[in-house]
């Protein structure tokens, strides 16, 4: 049976390479067929096959190895390729310096020692050929398949000594047209594209150092420049020209050529073009003279057409170039700004804090003490400084108006009065120092570990029975922005490209752990699990403690999970469907226990709730930015969000989120399919303790509640 399994993969794998394709696109039909997922009515693709796909698949390994298969015993053998191709990526793409080729890591006893201690399954790939994972898996996974290259915790922003990292993007978001950019009006009529973008990127990285007066000079320089390109010199510069009269003289020696003659009157004539003087005098010998004066002559007639058409042309470039400088003399003296308004930023932003408290949290989301105070804070402590023409309060007030309304650049320009390079460069440097910011205020309480949660012992409803709980984790999308050629890692369950964050909360809806950039493919579970392994992000583990999870999470030492059954409700609209009280009512030590654990687990859902309702960008991520900046937006939101908990001591969207009566939207939040990836380091005696921990919970509930 194994030799026959091996022949039939072997054949599945060569039916990808024969199609030149990955999984997704092998989802072809003999007949036209609905999308799974669609936009515009075309086809997207996913990191999954359909129906139609496994059909296919089917049909093409009967016909090469004759072997009819369910499409269980297809599906079974590609999930487990795929979970091997993660370990192996992993196990590559976390380590540097490795030797060996390709088909074998040449790594150190100890090194492999202290990687199998970490996941026992490392072991498969040790002496092994692993050739087949570089030739094969890796062209079948590699495009589908979520990895985490690009995942960012707030602790790798603790030290960041480059707060002003130049992000590009979103520049174009402007109608203005910038006469100080130092790309040149004109540049020189032989210069390459590449050259021209090589000289653009070097332009760019000196933006900043040249004046306006400067790159006035160097844009009438381009254009002498391109003037000067026209003309065709080829005498030495040191070397002065022949005139009419060095090359008659040695003319008139020639036999034919006496003064008054025809053949005289000819090369007169001839010598009027200095080209044609430059040329007489670069033979050396007098045959070699006459021999020219006589082609050109016979030419001479022929090509009347010719120079007049030069003539022309020169006439035309001459005309031209008046034009222009006469425009880079009236772009200098007479250019129309764009933003005229007599607000100026700082007005308006003086307006704001001055004005009704309203206006302030309407436009920024924050109330008026606690901006301040963020101003104050990041100018104190985290490096924002502010310009000669921009305050700290129009930077930070540029930044959460964009973050709050998820507006484009333009917008944003209209309010504050600048241009759009301004709004895009303060954008990112508030960026950066949120971000510094973020690696301090995302973070547990030192004694998280020893104290009750003041939300579960003041309510009856979960003290005693929940006193060691210490906070919730969960797992939340965003919608992101890629690449076309990235996308299929990225569209998910969702029908569209976004990022997995996994978040941690305490009690408080504040985040205490964030994980964000994963691929929108990403399980829950496998962030999990890999979270749990990587010591440098310094996951805040309990002790004899735990977080309450929901059923996409195993139920494991320091992680409580709810009960699953078919039989069994756990979230909380399960328990309020139903016509009559007694319908509704948790049935069992089982559903009482899931009851209240969904309750308990629910503040992670206003966690996020409060959290995306604030900041409407993370609901439409702009394509003008990359995704890197994408995923630090994310944290730096969380880390803002964070901020206004600890600070303000009223606001809005936190005190209607502690009501009873609110209700989280779950769209975005988490996985109601519980898959143990390869990477799962447990044992059986953990279950085993936090499943008697549950049962000792369930009976708690009954016993103290009666």
């Amino acid at each position: 049976m194994s030799f026959k399994f091996d022949k039939i993969m072997k054949s599945f794998r060569r039916i990808m390479d024969e199609n030149n394709t990955t999984n997704v696109d092998c989802e072809t039909s003999l007949k036209m067929k609905k999308p799974k997922f669609g936009w515009d009515n075309r086809r997207k693709a996913t990191s999954s096959f359909d129906k139609i796909g496994w059909e296919n698949i089917q049909r093409r390994i009967k016909e090469k190895t004759g072997y009819s298969l369910e499409k269980k015993q297809l599906t079974n053998k590609w999930e487990n390729m795929k979970k091997e191709w993660k370990l192996y990526d992993r196990l590559m793409r976390l380590e540097t310096g490795l030797g060996g080729t390709r088909s074998l890591i040449d790594a150190s006893p100890e090194w492999w020692e202290e990687k199998i201690k970490e996941n026992k399954d490392y072991a498969k790939f040790r002496n092994t050929d692993l050739s087949i994972f570089d030739k094969k898996y890796a062209f079948l996974f590699r495009d589908s398949v979520a990895v985490g290259d690009q995942t960012m915790t707030p602790l790798q922003f603790q030290n960041n000594s480059n707060p002003n990292e130049e992000n590009m993007e979103g520049k174009g978001d402007s109608d203005e047209i910038n006469l100080d950019d130092d790309e040149p009006l004109f540049t020189s009529l032989n210069e390459s594209s590449s050259s021209k973008r090589k000289r653009s990127k070097s332009v760019s990285n000196n933006r900043s150092t040249k004046s306006k007066n400067s790159i006035y000079e160097e844009k009438v320089d381009a254009l002498l420049d391109a003037i000067s390109s026209k003309s065709t010199q080829t005498y030495p510069q040191n070397n002065p020209s022949p005139t009419i009269a060095d090359c008659m003289a040695i003319v008139i020696k020639f036999p034919d050529f006496r003064e008054g003659s025809n053949n005289f009157s000819q090369a007169l004539f001839v010598f009027t073009k200095k080209q044609n003087r430059e040329a007489f005098m670069f033979p050396t010998t007098d045959e070699a003279k006459m021999e020219f004066l006589k082609m050109d002559s016979d030419d001479s007639n022929s090509s009347n057409d010719n120079e007049e058409c030069v003539m022309e042309e020169d006439r035309e470039f001459e005309m031209l170039c008046g034009l222009a400088l006469k425009g880079i003399i009236l772009a200098r003296n007479l250019r129309t700004p764009c933003h005229t308004s007599d607000r100026t930023g700082r007005m308006f932003i003086t307006e704001v804090l001055n004005g009704h408290r309203r206006r302030c949290y309407e436009l920024f989301r924050l109330n008026v003490p606690v901006f301040r105070q963020l101003c104050l804070d990041l100018a104190t402590n985290y490096g924002l400084q502010q310009s000669r023409k921009v305050s700290i309060e129009e930077s930070v007030g540029i930044f959460l108006m964009t973050l709050a309304h998820g507006c484009s650049n333009r917008f944003v320009q209209e309010f504050f009065n600048h241009s759009g390079e301004t709004i895009h460069r303060h954008f990112h440097t508030v960026l950066e120092a949120v971000l510094k910011l973020s690696a301090d205020i995302i973070k547990p309480d030192a004694n998280y570990n020893d104290d009750v949660p003041a939300y579960i012992l003041n309510n009856p409803r979960y003290y005693p029975m929940f006193k060691d709980c210490i906070g919730a984790i969960d797992g939340t999308h965003v919608r992101a922005s890629v690449p076309q050629k990235d996308e299929v890692k990225y569209i998910g369950r969702k029908g569209y490209a976004t990022q997995n964050i996994m978040a941690v909360c305490d009690f408080n809806m504040c985040f205490t752990f964030v994980w964000a950039g994963w691929e929108g493919t990403a399980h829950d579970t496998r962030i999990f699990n890999e979270a749990l392994q990587r010591p440098d992000l310094s996951f805040p583990y309990p002790t004899d403690k735990y977080y309450v999870v929901d059923a996409g999470y195993p139920n494991t030492r320091g992680y409580l999970a709810p009960y699953k059954g078919t039989n069994i409700r756990y979230h909380l609209p399960d328990f309020r469907r139903g016509h009559t009280a007694a319908i509704r009512e948790p049935r069992g030590p089982k559903e009482k226990f899931n009851y209240l654990h969904s309750s308990l687990r629910n503040i992670i859902e206003r966690t996020f709730g409060v959290w995306k309702a604030r900041w409407a960008l993370l609901r439409d991520m702009h394509v003008n930015y990359k995704y890197k900046n994408q995923v630090k937006i994310v944290i730096a939101s969380m880390a803002i969000h964070n901020y206004i908990r600890k600070v303000g001591r009223f606001d809005e969207a936190f005190n209607r989120a502690q009501q009873e009566s609110y209700n989280p939207v779950r769209g975005d939040t988490g996985s109601d399919v519980y898959e143990e990836g390869p990477s799962t380091r447990r044992t059986s005696n953990d279950d085993l303790y936090m499943a008697a921990r549950r049962d000792i919970i369930a009976q708690d509930i009954i016993t103290l509640r009666r």
